[in-house]
C-alpha cells in the first residue's frame, strides 16, 4: 500500500478535521455515521489517504454501490454499544450446566449483570439475523469486490462458526438457560469473531453515511487514469461549505503543470484553492468529491500553504516562516515524483520588490519541475507578466466586474491575467479615511483646548 504525503499544514489549510468560526469542518461533513465505531473508525481513514490506485477504486466502487442502489444500512448504535460492552465486560461467564445456571440466574437476577448479558446477547442475535438478511438481498455478481469480501467474510463468520446457533433464537424470548449457553459459546468462543465482525458492520455503516452525504450534496465520484504524467480535470468545481456556490472548470496536465490564479481581494482565489485541494485529497480517500465531474492521476502527496500561521514561539517572522515553508515543498519535491502543490500568495510577509522577485524565481523554477502540478495566487499583476513567456505557466482569474459604481464578484474562473486593483476601493468604500481625519480633527481639538486652559 502506497501512502500519500500530507501534512499537518495541509489538513488545517483545508479544514479537514479543525473548525473555523462560521464554519463546521470536512469531517463533521461526513461524520453522520449510525455508530460511534464507524465514526472513530471514519477518523482513522480521513488521516490515511492513499497513493494505492486499487485501494482507491476498490473503496469508491463500495461507497458507490450504496450510492447507486440508495441502500439503507439500518443498525443503532445504542445496540451496538450494549453489545461491545457486553463483550468487554468482566461479568462472569455463565456455566453449561443447567443447575449452575439456575443458581447464577437467580444470584444475578435482580442485579445489573443479567441485563447486561440478555440485551447484550439479543442485540447480537437481531445483528446477526440482519446481517444475514442485508447480504442475502445485496450479495450478486455486480456487488464490487471489495464490498463481495466483506459480505463474504460475515457470511463466513456467521455460518463457519458457532455464531449460527444464534439465528435460531427469538432474541426478544430468550431463557435463562438459553441465555447461559449462548453466552458461554459467545464470549468463550467467538468474542474475536465477533469483534471482526462488528468492524465490518462499522465499515458499512461508512460507506452508506458517505453515499448519503454524495446525494444530499451533489457530489459525484472520481475517475481515475493510470498513467505516467498528471493529469486532473474538474467540472463544476464548488466547496461544500459554501452556500450557492459558483462553480468552475479545471484542467491540469503536464504540458501546463503551473497555474497562476491572479484576482482582487475578496474575488475567491482562496476558498477556490481549498476546493481544488479538497478534492485531490477526498479522491486520494476513495470518497466522493464537490464536483459534477472529476478524472485524475493517482498523487504521491499534496502539500498546501493557505493560512501559513506566524512562528511567535519559535522568533521567527512570518516571511521566514514562509521561506521554510517553501523549503519544506522542495524538499518533498527532490523525495517524491507526481505532488500537488497549492500556494496562497507567495512571500506576502515582505515588502512588494522582494516578494515580486522572490516569487518570479521561485515560481519559475518549480515550472520546471514537470511531473508535479502547481497552483499558485498572487495579487501581484507585474508577476504574471514576467511569466507570461512560459508555455507551462496558464493564467486564470476570478472575475469582477463593476456595476453602478461598485464591484461584482462573479467568482467565476477564466483564461487570463487579472487588471484590476480593488485596495484602494474598498478602503475608500470603508470610510476609513474620513474616519482618521475626524479622529485627527479631535485631536487637534482637545489639543487646542487644553492649550487655552493652561494660558
Amino acid at each position: 500500500m502506497s501512502s500519500f504525503n500530507i501534512d499537518e499544514q495541509t489538513l488545517t489549510d483545508l479544514n479537514i478535521f479543525t473548525k473555523k468560526t462560521g464554519s463546521n469542518s470536512i469531517f463533521d461533513l461526513f461524520k453522520g455515521t449510525r455508530t460511534l465505531g464507524g465514526r472513530e473508525r471514519l477518523m482513522d481513514m480521513m488521516h490515511s489517504p492513499s497513493a494505492d490506485i486499487e485501494e482507491i477504486t476498490l473503496r469508491r466502487d463500495s461507497i458507490k454501490y450504496f450510492y447507486d442502489h440508495r441502500l439503507n444500512f439500518e443498525v443503532r448504535n445504542e445496540e451496538l454499544d450494549l453489545v461491545e460492552f457486553y463483550l468487554k465486560s468482566g461479568k462472569n461467564k455463565y456455566r453449561g450446566n443447567p443447575l449452575d445456571s439456575l443458581v447464577e440466574y437467580i444470584t444475578r437476577n435482580s442485579s445489573n449483570d443479567y441485563y447486561i448479558i440478555r440485551t447484550g446477547l439479543r442485540y447480537l442475535i437481531k445483528l446477526t439475523k440482519y446481517l444475514s438478511e442485508f447480504i442475502k438481498d445485496h450479495l450478486s455478481d455486480d456487488t464490487p469486490a471489495y464490498l463481495k469480501s466483506i459480505f463474504e467474510q460475515i457470511e463466513l463468520i456467521i455460518a463457519g462458526g458457532l455464531l449460527k446457533q444464534a439465528l435460531c433464537y427469538n432474541e426478544n424470548k430468550l431463557k435463562f438457560l438459553q441465555v447461559s449457553k449462548l453466552d458461554r459459546v459467545f464470549r468463550n468462543k467467538e468474542n474475536d469473531n465477533i469483534k471482526r465482525l462488528l468492524a465490518f458492520v462499522y465499515e458499512l455503516d461508512i460507506f452508506e453515511n458517505i453515499a448519503s452525504v454524495a446525494h444530499a450534496k451533489g457530489f459525484s465520484f472520481p475517475g481515475f487514469r493510470e498513467a505516467d504524467e498528471f493529469h486532473v480535470h474538474l467540472k463544476d468545481l464548488f466547496h461544500p461549505n459554501i452556500s450557492h456556490p459558483v462553480k468552475n472548470d479545471l484542467l491540469l496536465n503536464a504540458d501546463q503543470n503551473t497555474v497562476l490564479l491572479t484576482g482582487s481581494n475578496m474575488a475567491g482565489k482562496s476558498s477556490l484553492l481549498k476546493s481544488i485541494g479538497l478534492t485531490i485529497y477526498l479522491s486520494h480517500l476513495g470518497f466522493p468529491v464537490p464536483a459534477g465531474e472529476m478524472e485524475t492521476t493517482i498523487f504521491n502527496g499534496m502539500i498546501t500553504t493557505i493560512n501559513l500561521p506566524d512562528n511567535i514561539n519559535r522568533g521567527l517572522s512570518h516571511y521566514y516562516s514562509e521561506v521554510k515553508r517553501v523549503k519544506e515543498v522542495s524538499e518533498q519535491l527532490l523525495m517524491h515524483d507526481k505532488m500537488f502543490i497549492i500556494f496562497d500568495e507567495l512571500f506576502r510577509g515582505t515588502n512588494v520588490k522582494d516578494a515580486l522577485d522572490a516569487s518570479a524565481l521561485i515560481i519559475t523554477e518549480l515550472a520546471g519541475v514537470s511531473n508535479s502540478a502547481f497552483f499558485i495566487s498572487t495579487h501581484i499583476v507585474e508577476l504574471a507578466h514576467q511569466l507570461e513567456k512560459f508555455s507551462n505557466i496558464s493564467f486564470r482569474y476570478l472575475d469582477v466586474y463593476f456595476e453602478n459604481e461598485k464591484p461584482v464578484f462573479t467568482y467565476q474562473l477564466v483564461n487570463g491575467v487579472s487588471e484590476e486593483r480593488l485596495g484602494m476601493f474598498i478602503i475608500e468604500n470603508e470610510g476609513i479615511v474620513g474616519i482618521i481625519r475626524e479622529a485627527g480633527k479631535k485631536s487637534r481639538e482637545i489639543t487646542s483646548l487644553k492649550d487655552t486652559l493652561n494660558m
